[in-house]
């Protein structure tokens, strides 16, 4: 287990992140997870034109009616994730879509002591 003096150390270095959003966009995405079978499986990457963008962090989780958003850190900048319901018109059958809803950018705010 982790010393209480260290781990308090470790956070007062760490900088706060402040999120700007750049773009609203609506670009449907494949999401690769850790456990596919799994309730609730967690996003590790995601395939975004062509591109792999790996998950690094999801520095939050927001949630609405039918949907959730994932403010998600990625090996390639910074991105809102939503997965919502979608269903078939034909078939009234329902499945979990994603897509990427905003690019952001980041901005590092040192922490004052």
């Amino acid at each position: 287990m982790a010393n209480p003096d260290e781990s308090a150390h470790m956070r007062e270095e760490l900088p706060e992140l402040l999120f700007v959003e750049r773009a609203a966009v609506v670009d449907p995405v494949t999401i690769e997870v850790d456990r596919p079978g799994a309730m609730h499986p967690r996003a590790t990457g995601f395939w975004r034109h062509g591109d792999f963008y790996r998950v690094i962090k999801i520095v939050e989780t927001r949630y609405e009616v039918g949907q959730t958003f994932y403010r998600t850190v990625t090996d390639r900048g910074c991105v809102d994730l939503r997965r919502f319901r979608r269903i078939d018109p034909h078939t009234m059958r329902v499945s979990a879509a994603w897509e990427v809803c905003a690019d952001l950018d980041a901005v590092e705010i040192p922490r004052t002591r």
